[in-house]
């Protein structure tokens, strides 16, 4: 698992963990929910899972929050524009760049983590983001994102 404050190859640190996402961990917490709020006495754990994985509302709801939250932390790079380092990027552990731009956590997700499901980790990363992300292609947590600000990253993408 990953040290909180590691340092990253350019030198900036890994700071404190600001927001993670997990379909399971946020079913099971929906699952708790229900449990502590009443009319649902006489289901059981499974009963209640079943229904919290089946609300076609649930993923949707926690995903825009989460993506809001994101949006909130990038506000201060006010172009919009950025750099994504990749380091142990799935199955084969590569490592990579591009530049994009973003002003919404939704579309900064969309340019940078592979397009399966995901469980992830945000950390600060000076003025920026670092997300350390889990899927099929990359169960083990070694794939890492850096994200920071870049002012010409809309003519470096070019």
């Amino acid at each position: 698992m990953v040290k909180n404050m590691s340092k990253t190859a350019k030198g900036s640190k890994i700071g404190k963990m600001v927001v993670s996402w997990s379909t399971l961990e946020v079913i099971q917490s929906q699952v708790e929910w229900l449990k502590e709020n009443g009319g649902n006495e006489g289901l059981s754990d499974d009963q209640l899972f079943r229904m919290a994985s089946e609300d076609p509302d649930l993923l949707e709801y926690n995903y825009d929050w989460l993506c809001d939250f994101i949006t909130e932390l990038m506000s201060k790079n006010k172009h919009g524009g950025w750099m994504a380092e990749v380091k142990n990027f799935g199955w084969r552990s590569l490592n990579g760049h591009k530049y994009f731009q973003a002003m919404t956590g939704k579309s900064l997700l969309q340019a940078v983590l592979p397009k399966t499901e995901c469980t992830f980790k945000v950390y600060r990363y000076g003025k920026g983001l670092a997300i350390n992300n889990a899927h099929h292609d990359s169960p083990t947590w070694n794939e890492w994102y850096y994200i920071t600000p870049c002012k010409n990253a809309s003519r470096m993408a070019a």
